[in-house]
Order: structure tokens, then C-alpha cells, then sequence
């Protein structure tokens, strides 16, 4: 918190709610209940992990008008500032911020169809355990355990096999799913960046970094990423596959995505060079339901460089839901549980699996979402 003069400038870590606009909410309540009436200005920051991300501006007059009953969501917005181009001058030293962060939870997957047996899974727990160094930086590792795993194949892997050999890593019990040091940077000027570099995933260790920027209040978000990655070792956690297709596993895109709050729904394009070299786009339709999503995707790349008929012409599809826990507990957290149905056996329009990525980290920081929210300010 910083007072300059009658001007109050409160940074709020938000490590807990779900929608940033209920975040706002709870520091708006503390204001209205605590800040003195000579408060002029109040500018309310939303941090995650030390990375600003929206501000609020506001009046401790709209303040107490909101709170009173005069004034309606709508009005209060309407009178106050949301911007994501967020200066970074004077920033105050963080308190009570937490350096460790860690999480257990119940795991399931499962492998249909495959010519060794119609249904095979594995079911455990995954961990993991975060140390935040410093601002927007996250070193972190997630263990794997399925004591009831039976997942195996008939199948070889394809001629270009960047996800039909992952029952190589799959069928084993124990695994080292994770290891990164991740950075996320805001310029303060709408650009995010973002470089994670380590074991990025169960089957791949490399880098891969990403830029960002909302544009129109969030209605847009545009987009680069790429990445630069090697096979792991399927049996040696620490150590790296010599890969006898392809040493240097490479991606380019360029990315795209249309927020329609009104409708609840996000439509996304991701174009460029796919993780086995096809260069092509995948479209995908995520629809948000009480903080449900659900996606489906359909990708067209060129296949020509495959030279197994399972992967020539083939276009890559699926459909993927994320749940939060919060509907089970009934306690505000930002965890969530995702379960997706989608070909393990196929390589065409795949990509790494990403640490997050900047699009999902803007998320609902930006004014088209914090006014479709705006209930949630006032409760």
C-alpha cells in the first residue's frame, strides 16, 4: 500500500478467487470499511505472482456510493478506470507473500481402443511443488505415482513419432512429469512475455517462450510462441533420448483469440509449424459455463512429410473439460481439473505441453471480462 497525499494505491496479490473482479471486490470492501473519507484517487492493482495485471481506478466518494446502495455495478464502472497498460513506477516492497506453493491431487487417464485392449488406464496422484524466487518467476516440479496402471500397446511408433510412442512413458508407475524454471514479464505497455526452459513435460525437455498482448479491452488477444525441444528418456528421468528420426524438435505459431463474453464462448487460432514440422492451423471453440470449460479443436496441417498412412491426411481433433475444485468444496480456489479425449496415437498438429501460457494468464484481467463480471464487485 502506498498514500501519496489524498492519493491510496493498494497492489493485491490474488492467489485465491477464481474471477479477478471478485478479487477487486473483496479489496473494495476493505477500503470502503477501513480508508479514511479524505481519501481522494484509489488505484487497486490485481497481481498474480508478483506480475501486475489490471487496475482498477476509482474515487473513495464511488467507493462508498457503491456500498450504500446508490450506485449499481454498472454505474460504479462506468465512473471508474480498468486498465491493463500498467505503469510500474513505485512499486512497494511484497508482504506476506508466499515463496512455496504446493498441491496433491487424485489423477486419471485413460487409453481407449488400442489393439491390446479396448480400455486401459492409470489411476494415482499427482504432486507438485512451487518456489517463487522472485517476481513473475516460478521454479517448479511435479512427481507422478499410478500404482494401478495397466497402459500398453500392440502398436509402434509412427514414422514421425512426437506422441504415438507416449505408452513409453505412460505405462510407467512412477514419473518425474515436470521440472522448469518459468518467467513471465509484463512491459507495461499491454505485452506480456513469457520463457520456461527445463523437463517442460513427461515426454519433452527443452525451451519455449511466447509474447502476448490484449488488444480492445481484452475483446483480442494476439499472440507469437515457439519452442525448442528433445525427447526425454522414457526410463532415466534426467536424461535426454538420442531420437533416431529427428534430434531437434521445433515450433512456430502465431496466435489468436476472440473473447465474446456476451456469449460466454472463446474462439482461438493457433497457425504455423507443428511440433513434427507440419506447418498448418488448429481451430479451437472453448464455451465457459459457472466456471466450467469446455473446449473442442480440429487442426489441418500439411501431412505430406508422414510417411505411415495412419498420420497421412489425418487431421487432429478433440474435446477437453476443465472443472473447478471450488464447485466441489465449495471454498474459492483457481485449481482446477482437466480430463481430454483426444488420439495419443496420432503425431499430426501436436504441440508441446505448455507450463500455462500467456493467453490463459491475461485470462479475465482485462476490462471486457471485469464488466461482464462486474456482480461480483459488490455481493
Amino acid at each position: 500500500m502506498i498514500a501519496e497525499g489524498n492519493e491510496l494505491r493498494i497492489e493485491a496479490e490474488n492467489e485465491k478467487y477464481f474471477y479477478p473482479a471478485k478479487a477487486v471486490g473483496v479489496v473494495l470492501d476493505i477500503i470502503d470499511r477501513t480508508a479514511p473519507d479524505s481519501i481522494g484517487p484509489v488505484h487497486i492493482l490485481i497481481k498474480e505472482n508478483g506480475v501486475l495485471l489490471v487496475e482498477m481506478t476509482t474515487t473513495m466518494a464511488d467507493i462508498h456510493e457503491l456500498y450504500s446502495g446508490k450506485f449499481n455495478a454498472r454505474a460504479f464502472l462506468y465512473l471508474s478506470g480498468i486498465n491493463t497498460d500498467i505503469s510500474l513506477r513505485g512499486e512497494p516492497p511484497g508482504r506476506h507473500r508466499k515463496l512455496f506453493r504446493y498441491g496433491i491431487r487424485p489423477s486419471i487417464e485413460t487409453f481407449l481402443n488400442d489393439p491390446s485392449g479396448f480400455f486401459k488406464y492409470r489411476l494415482g496422484l499427482s504432486g507438485w511443488l512451487s518456489y517463487y524466487p522472485w517476481k513473475g518467476a516460478t521454479l517448479n516440479t511435479m512427481l507422478e505415482g499410478y500404482p494401478l496402471n495397466n497402459i500398453s500397446t500392440s502398436n509402434e511408433p509412427l514414422s514421425i513419432p512426437v506422441r504415438s510412442d507416449i505408452v513409453l512413458y505412460k505405462k510407467e508407475k512412477v514419473s518425474l512429469g515436470r521440472l522448469l524454471f518459468d518467467q513471465i514479464y509484463n512491459s507495461g505497455r499491454g505485452l506480456y512475455g513469457k520463457v520456461s526452459a527445463g523437463l517442460l513435460e513427461i515426454q519433452y525437455a527443452g525451451i519455449d517462450a511466447e509474447a502476448a498482448m490484449p488488444l480492445y479491452d481484452g475483446r483480442i488477444l494476439i499472440g507469437i510462441s515457439g519452442s525448442a525441444v528433445k525427447k526425454r528418456d522414457p526410463d532415466r528421468p534426467f536424461q535426454l533420448k538420442e531420437d533416431p528420426v529427428k534430434d531437434l524438435f521445433t515450433t512456430a505459431f502465431f496466435n489468436a483469440r476472440l473473447n465474446i463474453p456476451e456469449e460466454n464462448i472463446a474462439i482461438e487460432i493457433k497457425a504455423g509449424r507443428f511440433l513434427a514440422g507440419d506447418p498448418g492451423v488448429r481451430f479451437t471453440l472453448s464455451k465457459f459455463i459457472n466456471g466450467v470449460i469446455i473446449k473442442a479443436w480440429y487442426s489441418i496441417t500439411d501431412t505430406s512429410d508422414f510417411t505411415d498412412p495412419v498420420n497421412d491426411g489425418y487431421n487432429d481433433k478433440g474435446l477437453s473439460v476443465s472443472v473447478p475444485v471450488r464447485m466441489f468444496t465449495g471454498a474459492e480456489s483457481k485449481t482446477a481439473y482437466h480430463y481430454s479425449l483426444t488420439p495419443w496415437t496420432r503425431d499430426t498438429g501436436q504441440d508441446i505441453e505448455h507450463f500455462g501460457t500467456l493467453f490463459d494468464f491475461i485470462g479475465r484481467h482485462t476490462k471486457i471480462f471485469i464488466d461482464k463480471d462486474r456482480k461480483m464487485l459488490y455481493r
